[in-house]
């Protein structure tokens, strides 16, 4: 009776070690992305700044629009085809994608925003991030029925933001009664989303404990997911904030 509970205490020990390098794994692809998104801002900014890019081409509503479709079909595309493409193929997705959100970033790179509110409003969404990951992680509560509610209300947010740039009253960054409220359910829907996403990952790893492959490319598409969701995060922060 001994050695049997032993051995499953052990059998559980080592499930959660390799939980844990699971999503170390997949945390680590999500900085070295950010980290892509971040220089690529970077530079873009510089060149819009130095008149080498027109600034309109990267912020107008048609752009707008037309990243937003990129990316939802983008992650359909991707996830459809995720058990017959190879790892390699998930990473230039994900670093593909990190520098396309670079170029729509970059305008908090430019002159029009502070830096130190900028820096200010990054670590508050790290930290942010990070609380609700590891409340996702622990929490015994199944997340999947609230945050279906928590998309609806995102996609309701960008519906309404994308008439905000034909109708100021409604914009994101208008600012005002209308702008704060709507960036609250923003902000409180990406939060939903990512404290069940980290949960996911949960589920993922044990549905794929024995296919090391899938694994490798479910930390790489989980990587793409979580920076998304970082992105909205900090987006919704500044425009709360950013202000400030």
């Amino acid at each position: 009776m001994n050695q049997y509970d032993a051995t499953n205490v052990a059998s559980g020990v080592q499930t959660d070690v390799g939980l844990a390098n699971f999503l170390k794994g997949t945390y680590r692809y999500m900085g070295m992305a950010m980290s892509v998104t971040a220089v690529v801002a970077y530079f873009v900014a510089q060149g819009v700044m130095s008149g080498a890019i027109p600034g309109s081409l990267i912020w107008n509503p048609v752009t707008a629009i037309a990243s937003f479709l990129i990316i939802v079909f983008g992650f359909g595309a991707v996830g459809r085809k995720l058990p017959s493409m190879s790892k390699g193929g998930v990473l230039a997705f994900l670093f593909g994608f990190a520098a396309f959100m670079g170029v729509l970033m970059s305008a908090y790179a430019t002159n029009a925003y502070d830096p130190l509110v900028v820096a200010k409003i990054f670590f508050m969404t790290v930290a942010m991030f990070g609380a609700l990951s590891l409340f996702g992680y622990t929490t015994n509560k199944n997340l999947s029925g609230v945050v279906k509610y928590a998309i609806a209300a995102l996609f309701g947010v960008i519906a309404i933001s994308f008439v905000g740039m034909f109708v100021p009253a409604l914009s994101l960054f208008a600012g005002g009664t209308i702008g704060l409220v709507l960036n609250l359910v923003g902000l409180g829907a990406v939060s939903v989303i990512a404290a069940w996403e980290t949960q996911h990952l949960k589920r993922v790893y044990y549905a794929y404990a024995n296919d090391s492959s899938m694994q490798g490319k479910m930390q790489a598409f989980g990587a793409a997911s979580l920076l998304l969701t970082f992105i909205n995060m900090f987006t919704f922060l500044m425009n709360i904030f950013g202000g400030d």
